[in-house]
């Protein structure tokens, strides 16, 4: 009976061990990521469950171009702006299914900007943006399988210790403010560059995108579609044209031109695709004042843009 007892007392002692070391290691994570933006994906995973209306995935100019407080504030449109820098299609996958296994929203809303690029993940810091901070769900077990192929370096996106380790002589009051971001997830950048004519391509030009990134595309609508939930894609203002880089430029009109094909793929799955480099009239952007670089939108030029399309009706609350 003794020896029973002990075993017992072993057991739970290892037990208990093994729980505080996990929650340890959960706890330094928070603390020493990032907060600016690994808080983002931590902030998303604490909301009272199936409360949101609307989710937004995508990169840098999905955040850039939406504000979710005006949509709040203005619209009454509940949502949270879950895109991170270089979100590509295949990440965007991962987020879409986050969203619907924890809020399952009326709608996701997909910035297409980078569909016509064929990579899964830009970088290793942008993957560890994405993943660290994730709540555990199954969305985050499938992301990590398939976006990093190293079975070795899994746990360290898991745990987001290998990203943030190196932080603690950088730490400062805020890291240790669980409060710390924003509640919708929204961006603001008041700096202002001044833009040149946003370059657009006729309708007629068109360009297939990448065979993967159109699987990982179509995976999105098929997830949408099969949890009845509205997806709504749109092609946020940016300038193709980079007059010290040839090569890009080059580049980024051909990804217009593959937005022109999107549309009608779409077109295909009953989706209409909001492309607003055709719409740029109606949005009135100031090209002195509404940019902080050539590809993004500041805080001025997001504002017009989230009203000109709450106002559309193409984010629901209309």
């Amino acid at each position: 009976m003794k020896k029973v007892i002990k075993a017992v007392l072993s057991f739970l002692l290892f037990a208990a061990f093994v729980a505080a070391l996990y929650f340890g290691l959960k706890r330094a994570n928070i603390l020493f990521m990032h907060k600016d933006s690994g808080m983002l994906q931590y902030n998303f995973g604490n909301l009272e469950r199936d409360t949101l209306e609307t989710v937004f995935v995508g990169n840098s100019h999905q955040f850039c171009s939406i504000d979710t407080e005006i949509l709040a504030n203005e619209y009454g449109i509940n949502s949270f702006m879950l895109a991170s820098s270089a979100q590509t299609i295949a990440m965007s996958y991962y987020a879409a299914m986050e969203a619907i296994e924890l809020q399952h929203p009326d709608r996701i809303v997909l910035e297409v900007f980078y569909t016509p690029n064929e990579l899964k993940a830009v970088s290793d810091a942008t993957l560890h943006e994405f993943l660290d901070g994730m709540p555990s769900c199954k969305a985050k077990k499938l992301a990590l399988r398939d976006l990093v192929e190293e079975k070795d370096e899994r746990i360290y996106y898991a745990l987001g210790i290998g990203a943030y380790h190196t932080r603690w002589k950088e730490l400062s009051e805020n890291d240790f403010d669980d409060e710390f971001g924003r509640p919708h997830g929204n961006h603001h950048e008041d700096r202002v560059e001044p833009n040149t004519e946003l370059t657009v391509v006729d309708p007629s030009e068109k360009m297939e995108m990448p065979e993967e990134t159109l699987e990982y595309f179509d995976k999105i609508v098929d997830l949408c579609q099969s949890r009845d939930v509205e997806l709504v894609c749109y092609v946020a203002p940016f300038n193709a044209i980079l007059p010290d880089d040839a090569n890009s430029s080059a580049m980024f009109l051909n990804w217009l031109r593959t937005y022109n094909w999107l549309s009608d793929h779409l077109s295909e799955r009953g989706i209409v695709l909001r492309n607003l480099m055709y719409e740029l009239d109606g949005i009135g952007l100031d090209l002195s004042n509404d940019f902080l670089d050539s590809q993004h939108l500041n805080c001025y030029g997001q504002a017009k843009v989230t009203r000109y399309m709450a106002e559309k009706g193409y984010l629901g609350g209309a």
